[in-house]
């Protein structure tokens, strides 16, 4: 009699076990899924461009439902597996074509270009990158549909492995990058096949691919074996890529052009590393110690036989602002490799404050792998360095500064492109500018360099903000405010541009010293200096007009309503500064017959 008891005994457990490793595996499966979805959307921002980050929601909808349909139409075929030995096998299968889905993201070039061949290879991204949702879709729907009785449970443990995946994003991604987080989704689906396994054979198998996984991400630590191969169309896995470190925020990697080293962003943005001691910054120095194209032009090392740092340095449109304050204090937005900061130091300035949002660019290069070869420029004493959001920063400071300088904190070639059109940007809204100008001296002014385009578009709005923002502050008529500096005519995209804005107007002395210093370097142009507007209008230099013909309408937004580009302030209800696009250019477009009118 005692046998039969044992025996039901043991088939209790194992119905009260079933429900359990139902529930384990309903939720290592939405970890792992929901966690390979966000991995992607940073992996795309590298290797494709900011807005196909998106394409990662729209991949995981799509793989989901097409599972769905699939579980649906093929539900007599599935019925011959039990729904743990489905479940076991299709995320063991997972596991594998996770990691076979990220090879191939790696190894697809795709560029910002209309052709058959491009389009072929993104679809095959995203039909690729589609095939693990569409396993976890198929999976979900067996489970939910078989496992009626338990619905509520199930849903409750898909929203904790969801949850859990969002928590674990952002370390993971600090901790073992972007390629990695990848993997380890992969390994939490292998743990997944294990919890819902039946047999013996299943576990063994579950459990050699999660050891497997689980290797392959501790020899891929550094991402020395897996990692970036191709971005925006290009191959990055080249010799001169000299160090590469991934974070929640971006991917950072060093780079060597000719004698110079530069730190790139997610494939893209770059700023140099400045090779320079600063006290001798006046001094000749050999090539070797230059960059190739800080002051904007690029010089041929084979030829010279020196290099004048400050020559160079000073012959940027950004350093009108050290012109006019070569001894004040800054509060640098975005210092990156640390030019501005070099300029500001060199020139006397006793206090710089840099505000960096990423931690690899201010502590892992610059104080870090290339302290020394940046002569340990962020651990000068007059040089206080900040990690976190510039604008932020700015509000909960109690400080005032002379100088608050934001050079080219975005990248031209993507907002060229329209990637960044749609993205938001807080440090140029309104209510940014507002406290920027609260957080100046009474004399202080903003700095703001941005790339320019042909027909103006981003430095023009730069003004229309700063010209609202004034008005906000009582200034009813702010011509005799602004001083803008162009590198070079407006008869190309790609010009930076310096927009000077001041609490109080320019005064006479300031004034000559800015005419002074655009003698000096004859590159630099004026395109608004107060009290020189009849000079200004009779230069026929394309773009200049623009600028002094907002400056003088004194209303932002009437004269953007008249302009062909949407230029007029924004806030941060909607912070798209980068939208300067007009419906009206699309309908010109297509009226003409042609791109006319498309330009973003």
């Amino acid at each position: 009699m005692s046998e039969p008891a044992i025996l039901t005994a043991s088939q209790a457990n194992a119905a009260s076990s079933a429900p359990r490793r139902l529930l384990a595996g309903m939720a290592l499966v939405s970890l792992a899924s929901l966690l390979l979805e966000l991995a992607l959307t940073r992996l795309f921002s590298v290797i494709l461009f900011y807005h196909f980050a998106f394409l990662a929601i729209s991949i995981a909808l799509l793989g989901l439902g097409a599972g769905g349909v699939f579980a649906f139409v093929r539900r007599d075929w599935l019925a011959r597996w039990s729904t743990r030995s489905l479940g076991a096998g299709v995320c063991s299968i997972n596991a594998v074509l996770i990691v076979v889905v990220l090879e191939i993201v790696l190894h697809v070039p795709v560029a910002l270009d209309l052709s058959k061949a491009n389009f072929l290879r993104l679809t095959v991204l995203y039909l690729a990158a589609a095939a693990p949702f569409f396993l976890t879709g198929l999976l979900f729907s067996v489970v939910f549909g078989r496992e009626a009785g338990m619905i509520t449970r199930l849903y409750g443990a898909d929203l904790a492995g969801g949850a859990s995946a969002c928590l674990l994003v952002v370390p993971l991604l600090n901790w073992i990058g972007g390629p990695n987080a990848v993997v380890f989704a992969a390994l939490i689906m292998a743990l997944a096949g294990l919890a819902w396994a039946e047999t013996q054979r299943s576990r063994r198998v579950a459990t050699a691919l999660a050891v497997i996984v689980l290797l392959l991400i501790a020899a891929n630590y550094r991402g020395r074996l897996i990692d970036i191969v191709y971005a925006k169309g290009e191959r990055r896995d080249q010799p001169w890529m000299l160090w590469a470190r991934w974070n929640a925020i971006s991917r950072v990697e060093v780079d060597q052009v000719g004698q110079s080293k530069y730190i790139v962003i997610d494939a893209d943005a770059s700023t140099a590393i400045m090779n320079v001691d600063p006290a001798r910054w006046a001094e000749t120095q050999a090539p070797a110690q230059g960059a190739d194209h800080v002051g904007g032009q690029t010089r041929d090392e084979s030829k010279a036989e020196g290099y004048n740092w400050k020559k160079d340095l000073m012959s940027a449109v950004p350093a009108i602002a050290n012109v006019l304050r070569p001894r004040g204090d800054f509060a640098i937005i975005g210092p990156g490799g640390g030019v501005d900061v070099l300029r500001a130091v060199a020139n006397g300035s006793p206090s710089v404050t840099g505000i960096e949002i990423n931690p690899l660019i201010a502590d892992d290069v610059m104080r870090g792998a290339y302290a020394d070869y940046s002569h340990h420029l962020y651990e000068l004493p007059q040089v206080h360095m900040h990690v976190g959001d510039g604008r932020s920063w700015i509000r909960a400071s109690t400080d005032k500064y002379d100088v608050i300088q934001m050079t080219l904190v975005d990248t031209w070639a993507s907002t060229a492109a329209g990637a960044f059109a749609l993205s938001e940007n807080n440090l140029y809204t309104l209510e940014a500018f507002r406290e920027y100008f609260d957080h100046l001296k009474p004399d202080g002014f903003i700095a703001i360099t941005r790339w320019e385009f042909a027909k103006p578009r981003e430095a023009l709005r730069v003004v229309a903000q700063a010209i609202e923002a004034l008005h906000r502050m009582g200034i009813a008529s702010p011509a005799q405010h602004f001083v803008i500096v162009s590198d070079g005519p407006l008869d190309a995209d790609g010009r930076p541009v310096a927009v000077l804005a001041k609490n109080t107007p320019f005064t006479a002395e300031e004034i000559r010293a800015v005419r002074a210093h655009l003698e000096a370097f004859p590159r630099l142009r004026p395109l608004y200096v107060p009290e020189s507007e009849t000079e200004i209008l009779a230069d026929d230099s394309p773009g200049t007009i623009e600028f002094i013909r907002l400056i003088l309408k004194n209303d932002a937004r009437g004269f953007a309503r008249e302009y062909p580009y949407q230029v007029a302030p924004v806030g941060d209800d909607a912070p798209f500064f980068f939208f300067t696009f007009k419906t009206g250019q699309a309908l010109k477009g297509v009226l003409e017959g042609s791109g006319a009118g498309m330009d973003w």
